[in-house]
């Protein structure tokens, strides 16, 4: 399967999006398709992310996906997806919430 990511990332005031394409042959969550982009095309995006993920337990992964606000570690990734900060008014950078 092929993900194309569009992500949203800069601070509230320039905000730019960034496009992203990944190839899998299994299913993903969003989370894993961040982990991946981070740690494969770009080392620089800003998300909170653990090593206590994909347990739905603590909601600070809280993303908009779609514009949907989903746990980015419990949602199933969409094979076409936009992805932003789910508070603008708690935007530290690109994803990452306080």
């Amino acid at each position: 399967m092929t993900y194309t990511i569009k992500i949203r990332r800069g601070s509230k005031a320039e905000p730019f999006y960034s496009d992203y394409t990944l190839e899998d042959t299994g299913v993903l969550s969003v989370m894993d398709v961040l982990r991946r982009i981070y740690r494969e095309q770009d080392g620089t995006l800003a998300f909170f992310d653990h090593e206590a993920c994909h347990q739905a337990a603590c909601g600070r992964c809280l993303v908009r996906c779609n514009g949907k606000t989903v746990l980015a570690c419990a949602e199933t990734a969409p094979a076409d997806m936009t992805l932003e900060p789910w508070n603008e008014e708690k935007l530290v950078r690109d994803l990452l919430c306080d």
